[in-house]
């Protein structure tokens, strides 16, 4: 069966005027509203981005897709869940501070901000699922608890996935600070014995202890949470991503987007990928990042898999060379994610997501003038 995705090409700067028309234009023309019973408790699921970050969605759309939920009368709020990291989104205060900082307040969203899975991560809702590396999903709360969802999602490249879209959005956004540590232990930090200089610095800002030092630097693994704070504050760069389990980590994306939506019916959760500000690595990358590629357009469909693969696709086919851009070997017509992160197959997450059932890789693109 082959899944419709509806498409609004965007002119210039993501901030004109036309490119929210055109999103209010995909939003009635999904029909969603209709969907929805009065009072329903509607979760805005984005990503309000790190601090440093430039790139993370623009909250004016978020803004647009409030004041077209107003005939509804429904109950919106916008959210995202803590980060597993030690940074400025790993508790609610600091989070809701950093979304704050980046227009996502009341004033310019006109609903809440919620932090869906508490003060420190812990409000979280066991999901049975019996998948082949999870039996049971630990998901954010208050997203578990909402009666419908809107996905928001950016779309941009990833070091652990190859790219991130609507299921990386549903799996790692959705879960807990638990469900975050399930996910991230299939790709834990390696640290390379040459390359430690013994400095002791991991060691010290470890937050599970472990890590320990003597003539090189050693992880815990049954400690290890695959937090990857190791990976950022090393002097020497002597720790890095074990992307040989890259496989595995995007199934297991899968599995948490499953869980994530699972309690829901099928058309009270629509997503909406946004193909602005195009970078190679997620808006949890704490710094200014250059753009891949000029902005192409915005997609909605109520197919994650659907949407995600006509988002990849849209970024292939378009005709930009990254060798311009980035110190890349990049080749005319190649995978540009391939290009970037060499050992990662970013279509993993999109075969395990349809052999779950989330929706089909084969879509029809209708484009929205």
């Amino acid at each position: 069966m082959t899944s419709k995705v509806f498409f609004a090409r965007i002119n210039g700067e993501s901030e004109d005027e036309e490119n929210f028309v055109k999103l209010g234009k995909l939003f009635e023309m999904s029909q969603f509203i209709s969907n929805l019973d009065e009072n329903d408790k509607v979760a805005i699921k984005t990503h309000f981005g790190e601090r440093g970050n430039t790139t993370f969605l623009n909250p004016a759309y978020a803004r647009k897709i409030v004041d077209l939920l107003d005939e509804a009368n429904v109950k919106a709020f916008l959210t995202d869940t803590n980060t597993l990291y030690h940074y400025y989104r790993t508790n609610s205060v600091d989070h809701l501070e950093t979304a704050y900082q980046h227009g996502y307040n009341y004033p310019v969203v006109n609903v809440p901000v919620i932090i869906a899975d508490g003060l420190n991560g812990n409000n979280e809702v066991e999901v049975e699922i019996n998948g082949k590396l999870f039996k049971k999903a630990k998901i954010a709360g208050d997203i578990y608890e909402s009666d419908a969802m809107i996905v928001l999602s950016h779309f941009k490249g990833h070091c652990m996935c190859g790219f991130g879209g609507a299921i990386k959005n549903l799996a790692m956004g959705c879960a807990s600070r638990n469900g975050k540590k399930d996910q991230h232990k299939l790709v834990r930090p390696i640290i390379s014995k040459i390359g430690c200089l013994a400095c002791r610095v991991c060691e010290q800002m470890c937050p599970e202890e472990a890590i320990t030092v003597s003539s090189h630097a050693i992880i815990d693994f049954d400690k290890c949470i695959g937090c990857n704070d190791c990976i950022d504050i090393c002097p020497a760069h002597a720790i890095k991503l074990n992307r040989l389990n890259s496989d595995e980590f995007s199934k297991a994306l899968a599995e948490y987007a499953y869980a994530s939506i699972l309690n829901k019916k099928f058309n009270k959760v629509v997503f909406i990928n946004f193909l602005t500000n195009i970078t190679p690595d997620c808006d949890c990358n704490a710094s200014e990042q250059k753009k891949m590629m000029d902005d192409i357009g915005i997609l909605l469909s109520y197919d994650p898999v659907a949407i995600d693969k006509a988002s990849y696709d849209l970024i292939n086919n378009q005709d930009n060379n990254l060798n311009q851009i980035f110190d890349l070997d990049y080749v005319a017509g190649e995978d540009k994610f391939k290009t970037l992160y060499r050992n990662i197959d970013s279509t993993v997450q999109l075969k395990e997501a349809q052999n779950l059932r989330m929706g089909t890789q084969d879509y029809k693109l209708i484009e929205v003038m």
